[in-house]
C-alpha cells in the first residue's frame, strides 16, 4: 500500500477489469490481437500463519484469424486499453 501513497497522480493510472477490451502494449510484437479480459488471476500463499493473495495477471481471450479461441494470462503492465 505504500506504493499507492507515494504515487502523486492517481488520475494517470488505468485500472483494468473483466470485460475491458485490450491489446498487447509492445508494438514490436508481430501479432497483437484485440482481446477481452475474462478474469483477474490471483494466487494464495501462506506466510507464517497468514494467508496472502498475490496478483498474477489478467486472463484474456481472443480469436485467431482461423477462428480458434485462445486464452492466456498477461501482466497488466503488458496490456493497453483499447478505446
Amino acid at each position: 500500500m505504500e506504493n499507492i501513497k507515494n504515487y502523486d497522480n492517481m488520475d494517470d493510472r488505468i485500472f483494468l477489469k473483466p470485460g475491458d477490451i485490450v491489446r498487447v502494449r509492445h508494438k514490436a510484437v508481430e501479432y497483437r490481437p484485440i482481446m477481452y479480459i475474462v478474469e483477474k488471476i490471483t494466487r494464495q500463499f501462506k506466510s507464517g500463519e497468514e494467508i496472502e493473495n498475490a496478483f498474477v495477471g489478467m486472463k484474456c481471450r481472443w480469436f485467431t484469424s482461423d477462428g480458434v479461441m485462445q486464452e492466456a494470462v498477461f501482466s497488466t503492465k503488458d496490456l493497453e486499453l483499447c478505446k
